[in-house]
């Protein structure tokens, strides 16, 4: 009985850190180690992801580092759903979410607008850079869009 009673405890206890990363965002959590966080409604679309993700890792490869949020709806927010529909409020509360491990640029893409930031830089080039672009609608507008505004920051530099 007391062998049952310490598994129960000792499973309670290892799930206990999963439900407590949980509960934030999940762009946070995963873009701890990853580069490109991805809505799970956008898995049906391996084209525009792939590209996405090639986009990302060559502009990373040459020295443009950089991370991307793509947020296709209020669920993908996780508990900080009132930052829904502001991306740039949004990659300034994930970038400094993100700050103890990443401290470069971070780009958000939500269907009404792009959002960058880069902790201790003046982002005021890139914002405006990326309030002349357009994110074009559905799941495979957004992610050609975030692939369209990774290559137009790495090439303005």
């Amino acid at each position: 009985m007391r062998r049952l009673v310490l598994l129960a405890a000792v499973l309670v206890a290892s799930a206990a850190p999963q439900l407590a990363r949980a509960d934030g965002d999940p762009a946070s959590d995963y873009l701890l180690v990853r580069k490109v966080f991805l809505s799970y409604e956008l898995a049906t679309l391996p084209k525009q992801e792939q590209s996405l993700m090639k986009t990302v890792a060559d502009a990373n490869k040459h020295g443009y580092s950089i991370r991307v949020a793509v947020v296709s709806s209020a669920y993908d927010l996780g508990s900080v759903t009132v930052l829904w529909r502001k991306p740039q409020t949004y990659a300034k509360f994930l970038g400094t979410e993100l700050s103890f491990v990443y401290k470069q640029r971070l780009l958000v893409v939500m269907p009404n607008g792009f959002g960058f930031n880069w902790p201790k830089h003046s982002i005021a080039k890139q914002v405006a850079l990326l309030a002349k672009m357009k994110v074009q609608r559905g799941g495979a507008g957004l992610l050609t869009s975030a692939t369209a505004a990774v290559q137009a920051l790495e090439k303005s530099g």
